[in-house]
């Protein structure tokens, strides 16, 4: 069977076909595949797993692995079956655990992904001048410049505990963000693509973190730990503050729909950055970086 990574970033799957009439999964999904093709392969017989996809690929929304009683594979999927030997089972796992890394969105000269290192994942970069940034940091960053494009004259202090950002349009040309003592500038030629560079650059982090918690059995265990942590962590951050509960609430909401399943890498950024905006729009600047940090420790992979 082949395996190739489609233009959309989507795995496709399948034999002697193309297009609509393959099996296709997201890119995030290949090892969890991988894994239930190796338990398939391992089985004797009487065996039936059903993988529902956590992304809107493809025709359907699950995929089914079944060995009959005489020993037959058959892999079920958008509307596709096919009949398979063990030793195709084992291969194709072996594929799909190592696809070559891609960029699930146009790569940024801008904003590269660095090794963690006390939160800071990102680094924003143009001219010899560069900063490191945290998550919560690329997505207030990515606010504030979408934020100025319609303006003039801009100024904005990103202040997160003890740290501060600025981000200045100081003409219809010019832009400038500043902070960790360096001042990294910016064209409007540029700006387009610092934007879509910071809206990857959070992809590229958050697709990490689902695929560290796994596709085995404990997966689902694992993303339900993390979301309860982050519901208690905030009640105590928040106490009675003004609009605890419906925020906790809403934190809680958010977090399960970045790591839990039926979201795709764009959907799932665009919920972390509004969720970041949410909460350093609603909440006293006290609390923000206590629960920033909170969402750094669980979707940072250190």
């Amino acid at each position: 069977m082949y395996v190739k990574i489609r233009d959309d970033g989507a795995v496709g799957i399948g034999r002697g076909t193309e297009g609509p009439y393959e099996i296709a999964i997201g890119y995030g999904e290949a090892h969890m595949i991988a894994a239930a093709l190796e338990k398939l392969a391992q089985t004797a017989r009487s065996y039936k797993q059903t993988y529902k996809k956590t992304t809107d690929v493809g025709r359907g929304n699950k995929i089914e692995f079944e060995r009959n009683e005489e020993g037959d594979i058959i892999l079920k999927g958008d509307g596709n079956e096919y009949m398979c030997t063990e030793k195709e089972m084992r291969e194709l796992s072996e594929v799909l655990k190592h696809l070559p890394p891609v960029d699930i969105a146009p790569p940024s000269d801008y904003v590269k992904k660095r090794k963690p290192k006390n939160g800071f994942c990102l680094e924003l970069m143009n001219g010899g001048q560069s900063m490191p940034l945290k998550l919560p940091d690329a997505a207030l960053i990515k606010k504030s410049i979408v934020s100025s494009i319609d303006g003039k004259y801009f100024e904005e202090k990103v202040k997160i505990g003890s740290r501060s950002i600025t981000v200045q349009r100081t003409s219809d040309l010019k832009w400038s963000i500043t902070g960790s003592n360096a001042t990294v500038k910016f064209t409007a030629y540029e700006v387009e693509s610092l934007v879509a560079g910071l809206h990857n650059g959070v992809l590229d982090v958050l697709m990490d973190a689902i695929k560290k918690y796994g596709g085995d059995d404990l997966a689902d265990i694992r993303v339900k730990s993390h979301i309860q942590r982050v519901e208690q962590e905030a009640e105590k951050i928040l106490a009675d503050a003004r609009k605890a509960k419906s925020v906790v609430k809403h934190l809680t909401k958010t977090t399960s729909d970045i790591l839990g399943a039926g979201k795709d890498a764009d959907e799932r950024t665009n919920i972390f950055v509004e969720l970041i905006n949410h909460i350093y729009r609603e909440l006293a600047p006290e609390f923000h970086a206590p629960l920033f940090n909170i969402m750094t420790e669980i979707l940072v992979q250190k």
